[in-house]
This record gives C-alpha cells, sequence and structure tokens, in this order.
C-alpha cells in the first residue's frame, strides 16, 4: 500500500510541484518518497514497504532506465510473472512487485494487465517512445483519480494531493455533491470536486503523441455471460490459491474479524496457511444491540486458535477522530463505518500491524445486503422494476430535500435518478436481480464501500487483504446463477453453503448484522450537542440551518426517525468546512 502521484505533458511543472502531491499523501508509504522528472512526466511515490523493504525504492526504473512506473498496490503472482520474464532474459536487481512492472511493460505493452493478478493503480513511462499507461486494478480496489492539468493530467492516489497542484482550482461539484443525498455517496466516476474524476476500475488511460485516450475497458464483471454452477470444493481451491499468493509479504500480519460469514470463512481457510506465529484479530466490540457480532468473533477465534482483541467503540469516540474520517475519506457520505474502519486501523497500527486480511467482497456480487434479502424476499425475481429499487436505496426524499435545502442548491440534487439508470443502462437485458448486482459491483464497491478499507487503513499505513476480491474468486461468484446468489430470501446462499463445512447453521444463517455505529441513538443523547453545533456550521447556503435543528430535535424526541438525513449532514457540514472553509 503506496501512494503515486504526477503530472504528464503539462506546461512548467517541477519536481517541486510533485513534491507538494507528495507530501501530501506520504502517510501512505511512511518508509520512502521520491520524485523525477522525466521529461513530458514527473512522477512521485510514497512507499510502504511491504515485500524486500531494502530495494523498492520509486519511481522504478528498468534495467537500462528508460522504462519508469510509481505503483500502489500488490501484484500477488509476481513470483511466477518474474521467473517467466527471467526466462526471456531480463534481470532484475529487487525482489519487490514493482520491477515486475517495468520489464512485463516492455515485453507485452497495455496487454501486461491480463497478467496481474492483484490490487493496483500504476502509471508507466516508457521514455524511449515518450508513451504512458495510467492503469486500474479489475475491481477498483486501489483508488486512482486523475484531472485535467496545464494542458496535460495529474494523477494520484488521492484527491487532495491533486488539491496540491499551484494552479488546480478548487470548486464543488455541486451535482456530485447533491446525488450523495440520494445514494449517500457520491457515484463515480465523478467526485465531489470539480474536475477531478475515478479512473474507472478495470480501465487504463494511453498517452501518445501529446495525447492522452479515453479510460480503454480492459475487464468488466462476467454477468452477462452463460452462468456456471461451482462446487464448495471449487470455491475452496480458488479461496486457497488467493491465500497463498496474498500471504506474501515480510511484514507484521492479522486479520480483521467481525464475527459475519464473511470473515469467518476468511479465517478458517487462512488459519491453515498461516506461516507466522498464532494469528492475532481484531473485533469490534458495541454495547448497543443489533450493532456487534463480537459473540460470534469468538467463537470462530477459539474454535481457530486465534488471539482476538476486541476493540471497543463508545460515544466519545466519535468528536475526537470526526474531522480526521472526513479528511481521509475525501468526499462526504453518511456511512458511519467509516468511523469503524478508522478506529480498527489505528488499533491494528498500534499492534504493529501492516498487513490485515478481510472478508470483503461477497456482498456486492452475491446480493448479501440487508436492504436487498429484505426487498427481494417480498419480490419475486421479475415482478419488481429498477425504479422501485431505486426509492428502496435512496436515502432522502424530495420532501425531505426540499425541507433540509435552500432553493439555490436544491436544483443540483434532481438528476439522481438519471444517475442511477445511467449507471444501469448497460446491463438493461439482465434481470433485475442482476441489474441490482451489477449496480452495486460498479458504483457502490468503488464509489464508497472499497474505499472505506483504503482511505481509513492509509493513514495508519495499513493494508488490506481481501481473498475474496481476488478477481479469480470474484469472477465464480459473478457467473453463478441467481438463484446461487439469493435463495429463498437469502443472499450470497452459495458461500454459505459452504460456511456450514466449518460452522452450524444456526452461526451460517443467522439475520445479517451491518458493520455501522447507533449514531442515530447516540446523537438524541450523549452525541446530540455535538451534532447540534456540526449543523450550525457554515455551508456556503446550502442548507436552511434553522430546518437542520428542527429535525435533529423532532429525531431526539422521537417524533420522527431522522438516521439517515442526519448521518449525511452532519458528513457534508464537516467535509465542506475541512476542503472548503472560506466559501462554507
Amino acid at each position: 500500500m503506496c501512494g503515486i502521484a504526477g503530472v504528464v505533458n503539462a506546461t512548467d511543472v517541477t519536481k517541486d510541484d510533485v513534491w507538494k502531491m507528495i507530501d501530501c499523501i506520504k502517510y501512505r508509504g511512511v518508509d520512502e518518497q521520491g520524485v523525477e522528472a522525466l521529461g513530458r512526466a514527473v512522477l512521485g511515490h510514497a512507499r510502504l514497504a511491504v515485500v524486500d523493504p531494502e530495494n523498492g525504492m520509486q519511481p522504478m526504473s528498468s534495467t537500462d532506465g528508460k522504462v519508469w512506473v510509481v505503483f500502489n498496490g500488490e501484484i500477488f503472482n509476481f513470483i511466477e510473472l518474474r521467473e517467466q520474464l527471467k526466462a526471456k532474459g531480463y534481470k532484475f536487481k529487487s525482489r519487490c512487485d514493482t520491477e515486475v512492472l517495468v520489464h512485463l511493460w516492455c515485453e507485452k505493452g497495455e496487454k501486461m494487465l491480463e497478467d496481474l493478478v492483484g490490487m493496483f493503480a500504476f502509471f508507466i513511462w516508457d521514455q524511449r517512445t515518450e508513451t504512458g499507461m495510467l492503469a486500474r486494478d479489475r475491481q477498483g480496489i486501489k483508488p486512482c483519480f486523475y484531472a485535467p492539468y496545464e494542458g496535460g493530467i495529474a494523477f494520484a492516489s488521492e484527491m487532495k494531493a491533486i488539491l496540491a497542484l499551484p494552479k488546480f482550482e478548487r470548486k464543488v461539484n455541486e451535482t456530485a455533491l447533491g446525488n450523495v443525498f440520494t445514494f449517500n455517496y457520491c457515484p463515480p466516476p465523478e467526485t465531489c470536486f470539480e474536475g477531478i474524476r475515478h479512473l474507472p476500475p478495470g480501465t487504463f488511460i494511453r498517452y501518445g503523441a501529446g495525447e492522452f485516450s479515453e479510460p480503454v475497458r480492459y475487464w468488466s464483471w462476467p454477468l452477462d455471460g452463460p452462468r456456471v454452477d461451482a462446487t464448495q470444493e471449487d470455491l475452496e481451491k480458488a479461496l486457497d490459491e488467493a491465500i497463498r499468493l496474498q500471504m506474501r509479504f515480510d511484514v507484521g500480519g492479522g486479520l480483521l474479524l467481525s464475527g459475519g460469514v464473511d470473515s469467518s470463512v476468511i479465517a478458517s481457510r487462512l488459519v491453515p496457511q498461516w506461516n507466522r506465529p498464532q494469528l492475532d484479530a481484531i473485533g469490534l466490540r458495541i454495547e448497543d444491540k443489533g450493532f456487534s457480532e463480537y459473540s460470534y468473533a469468538q467463537r470462530v477465534a477459539a474454535d481457530l486458535d486465534i488471539n482476538l482483541t476486541a476493540l471497543d467503540i463508545r460515544p466519545a469516540n466519535i468528536p475526537e477522530i470526526a474531522q480526521q474520517v472526513v479528511r481521509h475519506a475525501e468526499q462526504p457520505h453518511g456511512d458511519f463505518s467509516f468511523f469503524l474502519f478508522f478506529l480498527l486501523s489505528r488499533q491494528a497500527h498500534e499492534q504493529g500491524k501492516i498487513v490485515m486480511f478481510t472478508g470483503d467482497g461477497p456482498d456486492e456480487v452475491m446480493l448479501g445486503f440487508r436492504h436487498n434479502e429484505q426487498f427481494f424476499s417480498e419480490m419475486t425475481r421479475a415482478n419488481f422494476s429498477m425504479r422501485s429499487y431505486f426509492d428502496l436505496i435512496s436515502y432522502t426524499t424530495e420532501k425531505d430535500r426540499r425541507r433540509m435545502m435552500s432553493a439555490e442548491f436544491f436544483p443540483h440534487t434532481q438528476g439522481a435518478l438519471d444517475k442511477f439508470m445511467n449507471i444501469i443502462e448497460p446491463f438493461s437485458d439482465l434481470e433485475p436481480m442482476e441489474q441490482v448486482a451489477a449496480y452495486e459491483l460498479t458504483a457502490l464497491m468503488p464509489g464508497n464501500n472499497s474505499v472505506k478499507g483504503d482511505r481509513m487503513g492509509a493513514c495508519w499505513s495499513i493494508e488490506g487483504r481481501a481473498p475474496f476480491l481476488d478477481h479469480r474468486v470474484s469472477e465464480l461468484f459473478a457467473r453463478l446463477p441467481v438463484t446461487s446468489k439469493f435463495y429463498q430470501g437469502v443472499g450470497k446462499h452459495f458461500l454459505k453453503q459452504t460456511a456450514e463445512r466449518y460452522f452450524d447453521h444456526d452461526f451460517v444463517f443467522r439475520p445479517k448484522t451491518m458493520p455501522t455505529l447507533p449514531i442515530g441513538e447516540w446523537i438524541k443523547g450523549p452525541l446530540y450537542t455535538w451534532a447540534r453545533d456540526i449543523l450550525a456550521l457554515p455551508d456556503g447556503g446550502r442548507f436552511d440551518n434553522n430546518e437542520l435543528h428542527v429535525m435533529l430535535d423532532e429525531h431526539r424526541s422521537g417524533l420522527h426517525n431522522h438516521t439517515k438525513q442526519l448521518r449525511t449532514l452532519l458528513m457534508t457540514k464537516l467535509w465542506l468546512q475541512e476542503f472548503f472553509p472560506q466559501t462554507a
């Protein structure tokens, strides 16, 4: 886990400019930082040394110094690729995965992406031809943002690095901000900063002859092909191979063990391959009923001889870290599980860990979220419209928005349905349940769910590893028949059937609990004053602050449950204060 930044084909960009970018995100790579000016490309890197700490300094060049790369992530099959390249005569000066990329570019060019198993964002610069490629992993596990800048393109692992450029104009993307109040996050590729965009997962941008291409797709979710049944043995074999490759690291590691089915299955497959002292794990413990599965994590830990530590979370934690969470999330959201990931990562950091395994991945591809189970259990596979699903996931109604917002800002929230329909339009020939999966895979996952682990881990120099997100495992899930993904009101049915090999039926098929905080209750009591103060913050005239306080008091009294609306408002107010203090 590292940080990359750079500017290509821009006028008057210096190494000092790119150093400013790297300085903003150097917590992503605390071990080494470097910047190189390479003609039309100025490239920067902040390195967290996970493999071969002594020899992985970046920007890194090929042996002849002609091809350069800045890289964030891990190429898990780098050993196999390196041996193949050695057999073809390529010389290596390190053991790290980064060096594989420059030689693989020399061998295969853009087609190199087909060979990579991993999570990555990187920029390759070929001085021989003055060509380059900015690429992102298939599922968007690692972030990559870009923006036009001074006649060229700036790119970085985080948006704050682009904002640091001296001539970049910082402006709110009002429409994107308006979308947050429907989706609870900003759907990619847009961001809440005007001009900055996500590089979509599974795509690359090529540079040559002074011009940049639009994003070119090299991989797509296999949702529209033939359905392929799989056995539990197929899944175990794929997971074991993913874990085998992901066990390649030279630093301290552990596991985030929620007690849910996903992380519990990972634990059961990880322990037999753990080649270090006893596996350490961290689990969340929240006193409020329905928000913690710690007792289940204890059962798993006891069965598998895992050393489990509890992370207790209390209301007082929230004001202490809120500004840091907003700063590192970079965009407003109403998802308070960002706070959980921040605290988990801090705990892992305090324990001396760098690599932490997780159970991320199955919910999006196999309709595992609680709202899906509730919605689909009342429907047949074909009797609902995507408009009804949009209404389900919308965090505010038009009535809510008219009440909360100024007349000037409200119109920016009106295009959310069109945005949703544009996201699912390429999948319109699929049956509705597969369209839901497509939305959650192509928008919700890279726009929100993957962001939490990366960004909240990065600020504590923690790298998450998710075996379920090995693309070969994800593709196995994606190709399953719908009835294997969702059956008799149960999402992730195929995975849960596999989990019954390790855990009893009641453990596996209990009602799902989402990892989040009881913030709705806390702002009625111990966090009421904190919430009231935040809602009073200036916001550039976008909200009716008096009405926001009325909503908070309605919520506190129990007259109405405004949890969803207030969560998003709180984070938006803090975001404006953090990134636009002058205009807010």
